[in-house]
């Protein structure tokens, strides 16, 4: 069955999906989460909706990319789209012919993530993330893994706030929702009395015995085997680290 049957036989399936949803092949890759797809004879970017994979200069970037291309370059795709991001992007749902959601295959094989803050609601992007993360699946190897949306806040100086925050050790009861902002990371640190408590975890280099804040340049560079998670800046000091020299 061709691109276009399986587009009309999705349209026969989901009728509410006939004008918002078009089918054709990947022409360009540009990282786990933005792809080019032909569309009337030209490249038209499109924004996986749902996920946030690794940035091109964060740990796994580059193997996010490979497995968004192992997946979908050079092939037939159907795309459920969502509107346009604020970089003009199309936002859409990709489906190969067989019927997999690329956008789902992708959080389940551990590259990306689930993308709380744009879809709360989710619940099988929720599933995914979980299952990849309890058997330690892509990126989740990595015991305080750096959410790219905070690697982005820091890299351009933004300030980082509670809904940037998930909970990745264990997670908590309930609905989205209903859940407080827990601290990012695990914490492999001696508690300070006293000190006070970040929303971001500072990220140590074992080897150096530096230490990052989420305003460093290299914040998210240190190797995931080297990295350790302190709740602030006075909690590594008291263990033994220093700040890294480039920290503003």
């Amino acid at each position: 069955m061709r691109g276009p049957a399986v587009c009309l036989l999705l349209f026969v399936l989901f009728p509410s999906l006939a004008v918002a949803a078009f089918t054709g092949p990947v022409v360009s890759v540009l990282d786990g989460d933005t792809i080019e797809v032909l569309h009337n004879t030209h490249p038209e970017r499109i924004r996986l909706s749902g996920i946030d994979c690794p940035e091109k200069g964060q740990a796994y970037g580059n193997r996010a990319k490979q497995a968004a291309s192992a997946l979908v370059f050079g092939r037939d795709v159907i795309l459920q789209t969502h509107g346009q991001d604020k970089y003009g992007r199309t936002l859409a749902d990709v489906v190969l012919r067989d019927g997999t959601n690329v956008n789902h295959m992708l959080v389940k094989d551990g590259w990306c993530w689930w993308y709380r803050k744009y879809a709360p609601l989710d619940a099988e992007l929720e599933k995914l993330e979980k299952e990849a993360r309890e058997a330690k699946r892509g990126l989740w190897v990595d015991p305080t893994p750096i959410p790219p949306w905070v690697y982005r806040k820091a890299k351009r100086g933004q300030a980082l706030d509670f809904s940037d925050m998930v909970p990745l050790d264990v997670e908590t009861e309930g609905s989205t929702a209903a859940r407080a902002p827990p601290l990012l990371g695990s914490a492999e640190s001696h508690s300070v009395p006293g000190s006070p408590s970040s929303p971001y975890p500072i990220i140590g280099n074992r080897r150096s015995h530096i230490y990052h804040r989420p305003d460093c340049p290299n914040y998210s560079q240190v190797a995931p085997k080297n990295r350790i998670a302190f709740n602030s800046a006075a909690e590594a000091a008291a263990s033994g680290f220093r700040v890294a020299g480039n920290c503003p």
